[in-house]
C-alpha cells in the first residue's frame, strides 16, 4: 500500500484566526466524511500567523486531492491566506 502524508502551510490574515479555525474545522469534518482522513491544524511556534494542516496516511491520492480542492472551495479557505501569500502543499511518502 502506498501512503502519502500532506503538509500544507500558509500565512494567515491577522485578525481572522478564529474565523479560519471554524472554517478549517468544517472543511476537515467534510474531508474526513468523504475520505476517512482526519486532519490536524498547527501554528508555527514563533510565528502565530503561519498555520499548517496535516493529513496522514492518504492511500488514494487522486481522490483525496479532489476532495481537498472541493473543501477549499466550499469553505472559502483561500480568503484567509495573507495577501501575497499562498497555500503551499508538500506531499511526503515513506522511505522504505
Amino acid at each position: 500500500m502506498n501512503l502519502s502524508h500532506y503538509y500544507i502551510y500558509y500565512p494567515v490574515r491577522i485578525g481572522l484566526e478564529a474565523d479560519l479555525a471554524r472554517a478549517l474545522y468544517n472543511a476537515q469534518a467534510e474531508l474526513q466524511a468523504q475520505t476517512g482522513i482526519a486532519g490536524r491544524v498547527l501554528r508555527k511556534a514563533d510565528d502565530p500567523w503561519t498555520w499548517m494542516e496535516i493529513y496522514e496516511n492518504v492511500t488514494d491520492v487522486p481522490a483525496f486531492d479532489a476532495a481537498l480542492e472541493q473543501a477549499i472551495e466550499h469553505h472559502g479557505l483561500l480568503r484567509f491566506v495573507d495577501e501575497g501569500g499562498r497555500r503551499h502543499t508538500e506531499r511526503f511518502v515513506p522511505c522504505a
